[in-house]
């Protein structure tokens, strides 16, 4: 990766959270009086939230340096899409006023690849069930023609009041 002045300011910016941590901050002893964190997660408090790309940067190195590694490659992918759940823009999240007229952003689609198996996984955000395509089967199956491959569709939801065990 070549750097550029946007990747030197990430970098940069990356410096304001190398106290970051994966594993929960210990209690604290203050003069007779313990105190202890709230719950799970204390350990990535101060974890940048909103959707710019300085803070969903800070939050990409976080979530990949502290992911568990996966044994098998569906596990990895799976992984992926949990990590990149912290990307998504809900519809109307961000907005942008021009000329008097509102304009909103969502993530319309997120996808993972999986370079040793050559395969691409995506889904949208009207259907969150994760697609695969295997390249090489589509590049048979297209015979040296470009094709498309429909990306949208609904999500099912599925009534399951009743469904016990």
């Amino acid at each position: 990766m070549t750097n550029s002045p946007t990747f030197d300011w990430h970098m940069t910016n990356l410096r304001n959270y190398i106290n970051l941590s994966a594993t929960n901050v210990p209690p604290v002893d203050m003069g007779g009086i313990t105190l202890a964190q709230l719950g799970q997660g204390s350990g990535l408090r101060g974890l940048p939230g909103d959707f710019t790309p300085p803070s969903r940067f800070v939050r990409a190195v976080a979530f990949s340096q502290s992911a568990m590694p996966s044994d098998t490659a569906q596990q990895a992918v799976q992984q992926a899409f949990h990590i990149l759940n912290n990307f998504d823009i809900p519809y109307g999240a961000v907005r942008q006023v021009d000329n008097g007229q509102m304009h909103a952003e969502a993530t319309v689609w997120t996808s993972a690849s999986d370079l040793k198996n050559l395969r691409w996984y995506f889904r949208t955000y009207d259907d969150q069930s994760i697609r695969s395509i295997d390249l090489m089967k589509a590049m048979d199956a297209a015979h040296g023609q470009i094709k498309f491959i429909k990306m949208s569709g609904r999500q099912p939801v599925t009534e399951v009041s009743t469904n016990f065990r």
